[in-house]
């Protein structure tokens, strides 16, 4: 396949803001026409890459309205050599402007390209993402591989079949584990292509917030314990310097973000991702998907299945992990870090109001991964400074809210 470097000029012509109730009715009357920039910018892109002129021959629009991304599926002719259908995944935002380096939505977008192109050239033998077939940076599109699948893991944990729901959790653990064991020694690679697609982006690596960890703490009158700011740069030092677990990561490995085909499981969405701590995506399972808006609970004896699966896939690559140790230190500081995560982002609104999001509320979520936490520190006696200042912060939080139900399990588990 080859490598195009696509960047093209095209004038973009912004509408005129309208006040959101006559958008939304305007929205609702007037069809959804395709842009024709767009698919001529896509299709030129496809002729350079197969050697000869292409055009769809049909474009349907498959995501909703107002979503962040437009996706299209784009019917290619049968003599192209390309595959039947192809995707394009467009921004969706007004902010979106290439040469901006600090809009969220050109960062997601600079990470989901270079994601996507990455990890279409690194492995022949496991496909972990759709195939990556070119994009314009201008424009802000990617075309990607219509990947065949007859589901995403949400639907197995939303379901009733806890067999399949438990088989699918296993594979995402090899799926992850595969991602992580093919990336490892390869942050080179990617880097260099960072460099050709978007030299001005900055990727910086998870680390806990620590001013306002204490902010918070201080803000609920919690004395934290002697050394909880020791733990705190211990979990810093090990995201900032993964050492042997540096690897590319999702960041974002939700079950909606996980398609299962009939050859296993595919990885898609790499808006948040980059080379960080492996354990950063494993820990997703004893941590309740801490950036996903279908956070439930799994059964304790589901995750240490998953988290076994991975350790030995990982062993192959990284034989250090079979040392109980090394592998429970890594596992507990990236708990730690998504517990952190959790408060920094949602605990300073919680305790104003509880918010729904997704399946749970926020304050659920705070008090299940603070229960997550301290029970693996616990397990595993680490961090013990911060898991005694996280245990003062649950009876505190569990007496205020006390009407808050406990986090289920996921429909496929109760």
């Amino acid at each position: 396949m080859s490598k195009p470097n696509m960047a093209r000029k095209f004038s973009r012509f912004p509408l005129k803001a309208l006040p959101l109730r006559l958008m939304s009715f305007v929205c609702a009357q007037v069809p959804r026409k395709v842009d024709p920039l767009t698919i001529a910018a896509a299709e030129g892109i496809l002729s350079m890459t197969v050697g000869h002129p292409t055009q769809f021959t049909q474009v349907e629009f498959i995501s909703e309205r107002g979503r962040r991304n437009l996706l299209l599926r784009c019917h290619c002719p049968s003599d192209t050599g390309l595959p039947s259908s192809l995707i394009i995944k467009k921004v969706e935002a007004n902010s979106y402007k290439p040469d901006d380096i600090n809009s969220w939505d050109t960062l997601r977008f600079f990470r989901d390209w270079l994601g996507a192109q990455f990890l279409s050239t690194i492995s022949d033998q496991y496909h972990h993402s759709p195939r990556f077939y070119g994009g314009d940076l201008n424009l802000g599109f990617i075309i990607l591989e219509d990947v065949p699948h007859h589901a995403r893991l949400v639907e197995s944990l939303l379901g009733d079949d806890r067999h399949q729901a438990e088989r699918a959790l296993l594979q995402y653990a090899t799926c992850l584990a595969q991602l992580h064991v093919d990336t490892f020694d390869r942050a080179g690679e990617f880097e260099a292509l960072a460099r050709e697609i978007a030299p001005k982006a900055q990727f910086r690596r998870e680390s806990v917030d620590i001013p306002k960890q204490q902010y918070l703490l201080d803000s609920l009158g919690i004395q934290p314990e002697s050394n909880w700011l020791h733990d705190l740069n211990m979990i810093n030092e090990a995201m900032n310097h993964p050492g042997d677990f540096l690897a590319y990561i999702h960041a974002d490995a939700c079950p909606d973000n996980v398609l299962d085909t009939s050859e296993g499981l595919r990885l898609i969405d790499f808006e948040t991702g980059h080379f960080g701590h492996a354990f950063i995506d494993i820990a997703y399972g004893r941590m309740m998907f801490p950036s996903c808006w279908c956070a439930n609970r799994l059964p304790r004896n589901v995750v240490q299945q998953m988290e076994n699966t991975y350790r030995v896939i990982l062993v192959k690559q990284r034989p250090s992990v079979e040392s109980d140790p090394i592998f429970e230190t890594a596992l507990v500081r990236a708990c730690g870090y998504w517990m952190l995560n959790t408060l920094t982002r949602h605990l300073e609104s919680a305790v104003r109001r509880d918010l729904n999001w997704g399946i749970s509320t926020t304050r659920q979520r705070i008090l299940a991964r603070l229960e997550a936490f301290i029970t693996t520190a616990q397990e595993f006696n680490q961090l013990p400074d911060l898991h005694g200042t996280a245990s003062r912060l649950l009876d505190l939080l569990q007496q205020r809210w006390r009407g808050t139900p406990s986090l289920p399990n996921y429909p496929a588990f109760k």
